[in-house]
């Protein structure tokens, strides 16, 4: 069953005062999604390259040489 299918299954079985609320964040994160200026980086890398860029931000960029000051 693919996430849509499930969602769908999940919000034929819900009450209506959960689906207005499951509605009502769609629409608000369509909207910022929309008007995100970072909006149009998301998507560019595969899983395997932001995979590889999460390790290497890990790696390098969290290091803190208490003896640098």
């Amino acid at each position: 069953m693919t996430n849509r299918e499930q969602l769908i299954q999940e919000l034929q079985q819900a009450p209506d005062d959960l689906v207005q609320i499951m509605l009502d964040f769609l629409h608000r994160v369509k909207a910022t999604r929309q008007h995100h200026p970072l909006t149009k980086f998301a998507g560019i890398l595969s899983n395997a390259e932001a995979e590889e860029l999460q390790r290497t931000i890990a790696a390098e960029c969290r290091q803190v040489d208490l003896n640098d000051w």
